[in-house]
């Protein structure tokens, strides 16, 4: 038997196996807790994961086949979210004031993608995300000697006014809100925020800001509105205001309209005119046009809070101007074209699409603001991009 010299790097080669069994076993515990445990999700779980001893590759080598097939691809799949990072675009701000750095829902998304959480980590990462967006979108835009606000619908203007309440009213007081709906005019009155419709203000006067979310927003800053049966008083609110906001979670984020938001275009319509309106739209290339219903909460169609029905029109990706000139051949449209198109449809009262002017634009005299002049939207890793016009 040949004898080998023993120095210190082999004393330290003696000293990781001694120690090997121990760190073995409670590796095996830890995989086995994360692979069983029902009461801690897997992520979870992988961000308190305990620091182990470094054991040299040639080690771990050796010692893989201790570990069964589904301890291994547990601890790839962990080891691969660890490397996933959200891929900044654009502008972020770091939102800071009201999403404090210990939620543990965005240390959550930092360390996997949004799509990989459970149902209840995703809904609370969406709002999370919504207002996020929302105080930040009111800390930049609603200025201290606004007089006129107006206020949209949706999940996320909820955010908006509790991040407009908040601000105290010392500051609120002066400022009268006016809501593009029966839930916005809840939200206002809820709030203890001075209420008035929109048939009040001033024909003299135009709103200094309006508020208010999107269904789908497009790179060029168009959007797809009406989801929650608002559309019509939303384009009113928004064309009477000097500047429209745009307040949204991550998922409304689209390069073209209609590419994540397939339920179709929102169209409010006279309910005398609902089927001859359903026929136009299939000769113009809308895939299936329908009638919104209310079930389960009521049957029969949806009726707007101006006693409209709503027609869902799906349509192939609307093209930017930028892009080319789509006048409908083959059932591809322009934003705009199709906007204009479908408006001269008889029983058409309003379209859920906002294009052509912000109201930067129209103040110089190019006509009605339908498009917002920022767009904010929160992101998942708890930052907030913004778009500007």
């Amino acid at each position: 038997m040949t004898i080998v010299p023993r120095g210190p790097m082999s004393f330290h080669f003696d000293l990781y196996l001694v120690l090997l069994p121990s760190l073995l076993n409670t590796m095996n515990q830890r995989f086995t807790y994360l692979v069983q445990s029902s009461s801690v999700s897997r992520h979870s779980a992988a961000l308190s994961r305990p620091s182990f001893p470094i054991i040299p590759q040639s080690l771990c080598r050796s010692t893989c086949s201790t570990y069964s097939a589904g301890q291994r691809r547990c601890l790839s799949d962990l080891s691969r979210k660890q490397n996933l990072h959200p891929v900044a675009t654009r502008s972020r701000i770091p939102h800071t004031s009201h999403l404090p750095h210990h939620n543990p829902i965005f240390k959550i998304a930092m360390s996997t993608s949004a799509s990989a959480l459970s149902p209840a980590e995703q809904a609370a990462l969406i709002e999370q995300s919504k207002k996020a967006a929302a105080y930040q979108a009111v800390k930049e835009h609603l200025d201290s000697s606004f007089r006129h606000v107006g206020i949209g619908s949706g999940s996320t203007v909820v955010y908006v006014v509790e991040a407009i309440a908040a601000l105290g009213a010392d500051i609120t007081g002066p400022m009268t809100f006016y809501p593009t709906g029966d839930q916005s005019r809840g939200l206002i009155e809820d709030a203890n925020l001075r209420l008035a419709t929109i048939s009040q203000l001033p024909l003299s006067t135009r709103l200094d800001v309006c508020f208010d979310g999107a269904d789908e927003v497009d790179e060029g800053l168009n959007l797809i509105k009406g989801g929650g049966a608002c559309l019509f008083q939303e384009k009113i609110v928004a064309t009477a205001a000097k500047k429209f906001v745009c307040v949204a979670d991550y998922r409304k984020l689209s390069p073209r309209l209609g590419t994540n938001w397939k339920q179709g275009i929102p169209i409010e319509v006279l309910p005398l005119a609902a089927k001859r309106v359903l026929s136009e739209l299939a000769l113009l290339g809308s895939q299936k046009p329908r009638i919104r219903q209310g079930v389960p909460a009521k049957a029969g169609p949806v009726v707007t809070d101006n006693s409209m029905w709503l027609i869902d029109a799906p349509f192939a990706p609307l093209q930017l101007t930028s892009d080319a000139s789509a006048d409908g051949k083959d059932g591809v449209w322009s934003v705009d074209g199709l906007a204009d198109r479908l408006i001269k449809i008889p029983g058409i009262v309003e379209t859920g699409l906002f294009t052509g002017f912000n109201g930067f634009e129209a103040q110089e005299g190019r006509g009605g603001a339908q498009k917002p002049v920022a767009a904010y939207f929160g992101m998942a890793d708890g930052t907030v991009e913004v778009r500007n016009a």
